[in-house]
C-alpha cells in the first residue's frame, strides 16, 4: 500500500514490492504442503483419487479466492480504473500479467493484479505436477522450476526488449513457487522447523540479495548474477517461513501476537484487492483530498484516508465474502 500511495522520494531505496515476492513464495509453500497431504490421503484410499482431489482443490481455492477477487475487479471497473475497462477479458480471465508485461507504465488502480493472475495460473497447474510426478522425482522437478526462473529472466532480457515488466511473465516467478515448494517437501520428509542449516543459507542469501540489489540501484547490475537476485530472496523467505513456523519469542513474538497485527493479517487479502483502486473512488466522493494543501507532510492525511477506506472495504470483504464462503464450505 505504501508502495502504491507514497511519493517515490518517500519510499527511498527499500524495495516495498518485496512483499509481493514473499506472497508468492508463501503461496508455493502453503499450496504444496496442502497438495502433499492430499496426495498421501489419496494414495492411501486408492482408486481414481487424482481427478477427485484436483476437483475439490480447485473448488476450495475458487470459492475462497475468486468471489472476493471478482468483487474487487467489478469495484475497479465501477470506480473507473481505465485499463480493466479496456481489457476486462484479460483481467477476468486471469491473464492480465501477460498484458501488463508489455505496457510501458503500470496501469492505474489495477497494477497489483499481475500477481493474482500468476497465482491463479499456479493453482490450475501445480496440482497436476504434485499429483502426477513420481514421489522420488518431486525434488528434482521443483529444483527444475527454480532454475527455469532466472534462465527465463535472462532469455527475456536478451530476446524480448518489448517486454517492459518481465517480472509479470509467469516463467520468471517460478523460483518463488519452487523454493516454497521445496521447503514444503523438505518438511514433509522430516526437516525440523527452524532448521539451522536453512537459517544459515537464508542469511547468506540475504547478503547476496542486498549486494545485487545495491548494484542494480546504482545502475551497475552484475552481468549474469543479476538474474538470480530474486532466487536469492526466495531462499531468504523460505528461511523466514521456517523460522515463523518454529515460533518467535520475546518482543517480536508479542508484536506478532498483538490483536491489531492479527486483525491486519485476517483482512490482508481484502487490503491487497481493494487498496489500489480505492483512490479512484475517493477522487469522486472526496475530491478535496487533492487540494494543494495536501502536499508535503500534509500528504500523510490523504494517505491516512486511503488507509481507512481500504480497511473498511477489506473488513467487509473478509466478513461478507471470504469468511462467509469459507464458513459455508466448512459447514
Amino acid at each position: 500500500m505504501w508502495h502504491h500511495w507514497a511519493p517515490r522520494e518517500w519510499r527511498g531505496p527499500f524495495p516495498f514490492e518485496i512483499g509481493l515476492f514473499f506472497f508468492l513464495t508463501l503461496t508455493g509453500f502453503l499450496i504444496t504442503r496442502i497438495l502433499l497431504r492430499e496426495r498421501e490421503a489419496g494414495e492411501h484410499l486408492g482408486g481414481a483419487w487424482r481427478a477427485r482431489a484436483y476437483f475439490y482443490f480447485q473448488k476450495r481455492r475458487m470459492t475462497r479466492i475468486l468471489i472476493p477477487c471478482y468483487a474487487a475487479m467489478v469495484f475497479a471497473v465501477l470506480v473507473g480504473a481505465p485499463d480493466i475497462r479496456q481489457h476486462f477479458l484479460a483481467y477476468f480471465g486471469h491473464v492480465a500479467n501477460f498484458h501488463m508485461a508489455f505496457m510501458e507504465q503500470w496501469p492505474s488502480g489495477t497494477a497489483h493484479y499481475w500477481t493474482l493472475a500468476i497465482q491463479m495460473q499456479f493453482y490450475l497447474l501445480w496440482p497436476l505436477v504434485v499429483f502426477g510426478v513420481p514421489r522420488r522425482m518431486l525434488g528434482p522437478v521443483f529444483v527444475g522450476w527454480v532454475v527455469l526462473a532466472p534462465l527465463s529472466r535472462m532469455w527475456i532480457a536478451d530476446e524480448f526488449p518489448q517486454i517492459h515488466h518481465s517480472e509479470a511473465i509467469t516463467l520468471t516467478a517460478l523460483d518463488y513457487f519452487g523454493i516454497g515448494a521445496l521447503l514444503a517437501l523438505a518438511i514433509e520428509r522430516g526437516m525440523m522447523l527452524g532448521d539451522g542449516r536453512l537459517g544459515r543459507c537464508a542469511w547468506l542469501a540475504l547478503g547476496g540479495y542486498l549486494l545485487l540489489y545495491g548494484y542494480n540501484e546504482m545502475g551497475r547490475p552484475i552481468a549474469g548474477l543479476c538474474f538470480i537476485q530474486q532466487t536469492l530472496v526466495s531462499v531468504v523467505f523460505a528461511g523466514l517461513i521456517s523460522a515463523t513456523l518454529a515460533g518467535f519469542h520475546g518482543v517480536l513474538g508479542k508484536i506478532l501476537d498483538h490483536p491489531v497485527i492479527q486483525h491486519v493479517g485476517r483482512i490482508s487479502f481484502g487490503l491487497y484487492l481493494f487498496h489500489a483502486p480505492m483512490p479512484l473512488l475517493l477522487g469522486w466522493i472526496l475530491p478535496w483530498l487533492w487540494h494543494p494543501f495536501f502536499s508535503g507532510p500534509w500528504l500523510m492525511l490523504r494517505i491516512l484516508v486511503f488507509g481507512l477506506a481500504s480497511w473498511g472495504a477489506a473488513f467487509g470483504c473478509h466478513r461478507y465474502l471470504e469468511h462467509r464462503s469459507f464458513r459455508e464450505k466448512s459447514g
